[in-house]
């Protein structure tokens, strides 16, 4: 099957419009064509050529547009919200987790990965403990009764009084800024 390209004339000042269109050979019947034409060579657009001439132009006037334009202007980085609701979020699930009630796969975006990495490992010492040695497991859930946080510009610690099956346990805790969000970096359980 071959083609022949057709040109339509086009009004001043518009670009030319260019198809292909396929012919039949003799014989064979019209076929929509399985891939487009090959056209090697397209001026669009301007009935101008590029020369040595209009491509230094061009060059000179793309390099004045970069030259003129504004640098980006740097924002100031969002205010980091109040931890307080989060880290204690965090250190009840790190309760669960260590009593087994919670994958620490669950935390792993409000923690740091080597406190994850710790957290997991605890949680898996624990589990394969001898049952004598643990203490008996907490049914009911873990509940925050106080907490006192000091933010210290990109960084804050707090201290956490958690109470479980009549239990009171404290646990100690550094956040740090990381990515416009606070991360525990730091997670003591006593």
């Amino acid at each position: 099957m071959s083609r022949t390209v057709e040109q339509n004339p086009a009004p001043a000042g518009r670009p030319l419009s260019v198809r292909a269109v396929p012919q039949a050979r003799p014989g064979q019947s019209p076929q929509a064509p399985t891939r487009p034409p090959r056209i090697h060579r397209v001026r669009l657009g301007s009935e101008r050529r590029f020369t040595g001439e209009l491509a230094a132009e061009l060059a000179a006037e793309l390099a004045a547009e970069l030259l003129e334009a504004r640098p980006v202007e740097e924002r100031p980085a969002p205010p980091l919200p109040d931890p307080t609701a989060m880290c204690c979020s965090v250190v009840r699930a790190a309760v669960e987790v260590l009593r087994g009630d919670r994958p620490a796969a669950q935390l792993a975006r409000w923690v740091t990965p080597v406190v994850l990495d710790q957290l997991t490992e605890r949680a898996r010492l624990l589990r394969e403990a001898p049952a004598t040695a643990r203490r008996p497991s907490a049914s009911g859930p873990v509940h925050v009764r106080r907490v006192r946080l000091d933010r210290l510009g990109d960084t804050a610690e707090a201290t956490v009084i958690l109470e479980e099956a009549g239990r009171v346990r404290a646990a100690a805790v550094r956040l740090e800024a990381r990515r416009g969000q606070w991360r525990i970096a730091v997670l003591e359980l006593a």
